[in-house]
């Protein structure tokens, strides 16, 4: 069988894989609470009918051991563990996730001080990074893609490589456009619209929650539709 064949069929495994994934990860944010309804305000200042509290994950073992393997076989699978030589976390939810990452594969971590610190030498850059270091990300989820930014600078000026972002979901608000643009490629497990749409049909999230939740989605997806219509 020619070598082209093999290469094809891996990637249609891990895609069978990631779709499965995806279930444990929704399913286990469904149980835990992680996924919450209501008016949230985000970090970038929109405002949002659902919130996914990934920081809640830190106090389960297990959620966060499951999120972390996926990360991890995301970047087995889709990065290369030979692509690489350190994993930076994005502060704070993406900080305790790059840890046991670090930790199931062997590899250096780093992580990044939104404020530098006013003491010492005054890093932005926690760990030991070193000039021409390759450097993937680790974040929990997308939503404009400002904080990767931020950090895959920080790493730039410091000589290091960042090519990479992983990470477990897209919200879809067009962060990953954004991170296409400043030279990262994204690799998540799952969009949020998909494992909404699964939740749904499972009953694990009721009809009314998932028609509010996929207008929301749509219309960040096309931002200017509404207006333009009236």
């Amino acid at each position: 069988m020619p070598h082209d064949r093999y290469i094809e069929i891996r990637d249609l495994i891990w895609q069978d894989e990631r779709r499965y994934l995806m279930k444990k990860v929704a399913f286990d944010l469904v149980i835990n609470d992680v996924l919450k309804f209501g008016e949230f305000t985000l970090n970038s200042g929109k405002k949002s009918p659902y919130y996914i509290d990934l920081r809640q994950a830190i106090s389960d073992p297990m959620t966060m051991d499951l999120i972390a393997g996926c990360l991890a076989r995301i970047i087995e699978n889709e990065v290369g563990t030979d692509s690489f030589d350190k994993i930076m976390g994005v502060p704070t939810a993406g900080i305790p996730f790059t840890a046991l990452v670090c930790q199931k594969l062997a590899v250096p971590m780093l992580y990044y001080r939104k404020e530098s610190k006013d003491h010492g030498i005054g890093k932005t850059i926690e760990g030991r990074m070193e000039a021409n270091d390759r450097v993937i990300i680790i974040d929990d989820l997308i939503t404009s893609g400002k904080s990767v930014i931020q950090v895959a600078e920080a790493v730039r000026k410091q000589g290091g490589q960042i090519a990479e972002l992983v990470v477990l979901l897209d919200r879809e608000q067009g962060g990953r456009e954004q991170i296409l643009s400043n030279r990262i490629r994204p690799h998540v497990l799952f969009n949020v619209s998909d494992a909404f749409q699964w939740l749904n049909e499972v009953k694990l999230l009721s009809d009314n929650h998932y028609e509010i939740v996929t207008a929301y989605i749509n219309a960040e997806k096309n931002p200017g539709k509404e207006q333009k219509r009236g």
